[in-house]
């Protein structure tokens, strides 16, 4: 029996081959919680669903193997209605299991997944401290959820929204994330960390600033290159993925670290994602001296006014010189963008293709994605006054394919939707090369 187990649930079914091929990173937030509660004593377990994507017969006998007294469902949008299966499953065998969810959608529909009976509480945003607290009190046979910081539950059949938790200030203060619980050779990039929290951007279509309250959060330099000495030395992975929404926000910082992994004697490579607006031709250099193979820039669009709409922040000719400052330091430039945003038309659609070509033949790899409205972003929260309708409540479309667009704008109908999505799509490689296996 296991005094909390942490679970990543299952992909929709039609994602699920694909989950298999091409999940990239290992459940990191998941990781962070259980570190923390193995650090203060707790008996942990911890499993990605995701990966194994078992049928329901396979759920029941991970649940039956540990017996949980806490479950811990992590969930995204596209996996949230598997959330629910899974406590659904674990209620039916153990009525007397208290089912936690976490994760971004929740943190923003905490009361709508509290109307599931399944569903006991929700943590909203980081997890760390608020499940370390609740699972000391429910452990102890403490029942009295209200003095917890950061959870939404439901009590008497009436939904409780507890007053938030201030975030963590010093995030070196947290234990390195239990790898140890997790089967890494299964992603593609078993070596990811995350170096901070947050982003100082307020794109329309990022839930990131939401999610950290606007702050932007790091870790210090020697606190990183410790995980990443660690990991090395423990998995040996083939490259680091530094997950961050902006890792370069802080260029003395970003220096210090790639001194400190420079002075390493194990050298490592890595990948990492920024900005064109945060990035520079000398710390470029820098990086790829430090071993940085690739670095992502979400460039979104092709047009200076969608640029505009979608408060990026940047323009085109940033875009150019970042991507050329990469290429000449050697590093490979991965320029993504979505399709649709709010304000795009054919014409800026045709532009955005244009530029993703100028790219292409600069030497970057182009990525592209469907823009999705997800709770906690300003695409969401005002999307009436962008002009967008929601077409399916169906979660378990929000996945970023264009297999089935989830809105419409005012000047692009669904259909016209999947066929610029499949235009721009069809000049993009299958995957970067640092994924292929």
């Amino acid at each position: 029996m296991s005094d909390i187990f942490l679970l990543q649930p299952p992909m929709p079914e039609h994602l699920r081959q694909y989950a298999q091929e091409v999940i990239v990173c290992p459940p990191l937030g998941l990781g962070y919680l259980a570190s923390t509660l193995l650090e203060n004593g707790f008996e942990v377990e911890l499993i990605d669903l995701s990966i194994e994507n078992p049928d329901r017969k396979g759920v029941e006998l991970e649940l039956q193997k540990r017996e949980p007294k806490i479950l811990g469902i992590t969930t995204t949008t596209s996996t949230y209605k598997n959330a629910l299966n899974v406590a659904a499953i674990a209620k039916e065998l153990d009525p007397k299991v208290v089912t936690v969810l976490g994760g971004p959608h929740v943190t923003f529909a905490d009361a709508e997944a509290l109307r599931n009976q399944q569903v006991d509480i929700v943590v909203r945003h980081e997890g760390e401290l608020t499940m370390l607290e609740l699972c000391q009190k429910l452990l102890k046979g403490d029942q009295r959820l209200e003095p917890v910081a950061g959870i939404s539950y439901r009590k008497d059949n009436v939904i409780s929204k507890n007053p938030g938790r201030p975030l963590i200030e010093d995030l070196d203060r947290l234990p390195f994330p239990a790898r140890h619980l997790m089967q890494l050779d299964k992603y593609l990039s078993p070596g990811t960390i995350i170096t901070s929290r947050g982003c100082p951007s307020k794109c329309i279509f990022c839930a990131a600033e939401a999610m950290s309250g606007g702050k932007y959060r790091v870790r210090s330099p020697a606190n990183v290159v410790a995980e990443t000495e660690k990991v090395a030395n423990d998995f040996n992975p083939k490259f680091f993925f530094i997950a961050d929404d902006t890792f370069t926000v802080f260029r003395d910082r970003t220096r210090e670290i790639c001194k400190l992994l420079r002075n390493l004697a194990k050298k490592v490579e890595w990948v990492c994602e920024s900005r064109a607006n945060f990035i520079d031709k000398p710390i470029l250099q820098e990086m790829a001296e430090a071993g940085c193979t690739a670095i992502q820039f979400g460039v979104e669009s092709g047009s200076e006014k969608i640029l505009r709409t979608i408060k990026k922040g940047i323009n085109l000719d940033q875009v150019r010189r970042a991507v050329r400052w990469a290429v000449e330091a050697k590093i490979l430039p991965v320029c993504s963008f979505m399709v649709p945003h709010p304000e795009d038309t054919w014409k800026t659609v045709k532009e955005t293709k244009k530029f993703m070509l100028e790219l292409k033949d600069m030497g970057a790899f182009i990525y592209v994605s469907m823009t999705t409205p997800f709770p906690g972003t300003n695409l969401y929260t005002h999307a009436n006054e962008l002009g967008i309708t929601v077409v399916s409540e169906d979660t378990d479309k929000y996945d970023l394919t264009g297999e089935s667009p989830v809105m419409r704008t005012r000047n692009l109908s669904v259909e016209a939707i999947k066929a610029a999505y499949n235009d721009l799509v069809s000049i993009c490689p299958e995957e970067p090369p640092y994924l292929k296996r």
